[in-house]
């Protein structure tokens, strides 16, 4: 190799390489310092956007977590005060079944009556004054009412009149089934069923049909059909006058039929009713009915609910459109409770509207014995209500609870991925300092050489 003063290229090389582990210790320097092993977007490209989603989830499902929290809070607020009405109208209840002893003077039921009067605005004030965050629980918590259309009886195999839903029989087996809801039948709503019907059919085979037909106008019951042992359509008229809501609909269902089953059928021992050869009835809930086959038996949910579909020929069937076209107007109660990170991940809080008359107490009136002992059955029903009410939002804080502990979960495990991503191992940042550090010092040493290697060359020429 020719000797030279002019370019130094050990010395520039060295140099080099000293300038590389200079940025290198440099970004050792910052990674122990921060923590993180991501600092710009130069670190890792990838891996910062990626990162970067996961931090907004890990804060999303945070803010979303103190979200459902704020719901918990607002529940046990709703509950304790509707267990506190709960309270009221047991007293009530002492109130009327006093009243209606004739033990009794006028004087004693007025007096009675004006602690049941206190009673019903105290119910009212509770249903005003309860509130959140200054905001009202029961009375205007989404602020200017809003409505929705409502079914009044609902049915899923509604829709083509076949029995396309499913029912686990007492015997274990699925029988291919059409229910109906009356749940949402209330003394506001009832007389939409007037003049309404459902029929439910034998076999194709068979003329045979059971028809029920609603009238508001009478609170009786009636048959029209002369000859109960022929194949012909037996018309049940029931009167639903004075009925409160779907379980009394449900109730008086199952009165007329049991006392006018066609063909001289009896009841079944666990208290189904035969509706003709191929069906039979039975309650499901206090409002709720189901008309399954008595002859189609499977052994899965899912090959009952196939056995009517696309039939044009049917073993039975059941015709309650004239029902599930029945709406309402309802009003819409639901309070939106954002729980995830991304839009939509959240659940609603249904809080129901209450006083003294929404729950049926404000008309008691116990200065008379007759009075007194129709306000027992109006605070039993009202009870029901409360009880309901309580119920649903008891449902509704559980399912927060649930979604608060998924949340965490989600966050831990989120925030595990993210720290691979973005935070230093500061194990491994530690051994590459020490690398780094001792080529630093060798590159300077060689540095130093190159240079005396220069001064070995002036002393040539001396």
């Amino acid at each position: 190799m020719a000797m030279s003063v002019q370019t130094n290229m050990t010395a520039m090389f060295a140099s080099r390489y000293a300038g590389i582990q200079t940025n290198k210790i440099s970004k050792n320097t910052e990674k122990l310092s921060s923590g993180f092993k991501i600092n710009r977007a130069a670190d890792n490209a990838a891996g910062l956007a990626i990162s970067e989603k996961l931090r907004r989830q890990i804060r999303g499902l945070g803010q979303g977590t103190t979200n459902a929290q704020e719901g918990v809070s607002l529940c046990q607020v709703a509950d304790g005060a509707l267990s506190e009405v709960s309270d009221m109208l047991h007293r009530m209840t002492e109130l009327s079944i006093q009243a209606s002893n004739d033990t009794l003077t006028s004087d004693d039921r007025m007096y009675i009556q004006e602690e049941i009067k206190a009673i019903q605005a105290e119910i009212s004030r509770v249903g005003v004054t309860t509130t959140y965050n200054e905001r009202p629980i029961f009375d205007d918590i989404i602020g200017t009412p809003k409505y929705r259309d409502v079914n009044l009886v609902s049915s899923p195999a509604a829709d083509d009149g076949n029995m396309t839903e499913s029912y686990k029989a007492p015997d274990g087996t699925y029988r291919p089934a059409a229910s109906l809801d009356f749940s949402k039948v209330n003394e506001d709503n009832i007389h939409l069923l007037d003049g309404k019907s459902f029929t439910f059919t034998c076999s194709a085979a068979c003329d045979e049909a059971f028809k029920i037909t609603f009238d508001y106008s009478i609170p009786y019951s009636k048959s029209s059909a002369s000859n109960l042992t022929g194949q012909v359509q037996h018309d049940y008229v029931l009167g639903i006058k004075g009925l409160s809501d779907g379980t009394d609909v449900v109730g008086k269902i199952f009165s007329l039929v049991k006392n006018h089953m066609p063909n001289g059928m009896a009841p079944g021992s666990s208290g189904d009713l035969a509706v003709s050869h191929s069906n039979v009835m039975t309650r499901t809930a206090p409002d709720k009915i189901v008309i399954y086959s008595s002859v189609k038996r499977f052994s899965t949910k899912k090959a009952a609910e196939n056995c009517y579909k696309g039939n044009t020929d049917p073993y039975g069937k059941v015709h309650s459109s004239d029902l599930t076209g029945i709406t309402y107007k309802e009003e819409i109660r639901d309070l939106w409770i954002q729980s995830g990170s991304e839009g939509g991940n959240g659940l609603y809080l249904t809080i129901p509207r209450m006083n003294a008359d929404v729950i049926g107490v404000g008309s008691v009136d116990a200065s008379t014995a007759e009075g007194a002992r129709d306000g027992i059955n109006k605070i039993k029903k009202a009870l029901g209500v409360i009880s309901k009410a309580r119920s649903d939002i008891g449902a509704q804080q559980n399912a927060l609870e649930h979604t608060v502990n998924n949340n965490n979960a989600t966050v831990e495990n989120t925030e595990a991925a993210e720290s691979r991503i973005r935070d230093t191992d500061m194990a491994k940042e530690m051994v590459s300092l020490s690398i780094n550090n001792i080529l630093q010092q060798s590159t300077q040493t060689m540095m130093a050489q190159a240079n005396q290697s220069a001064e070995g060359i002036l002393s040539l020429l001396s």
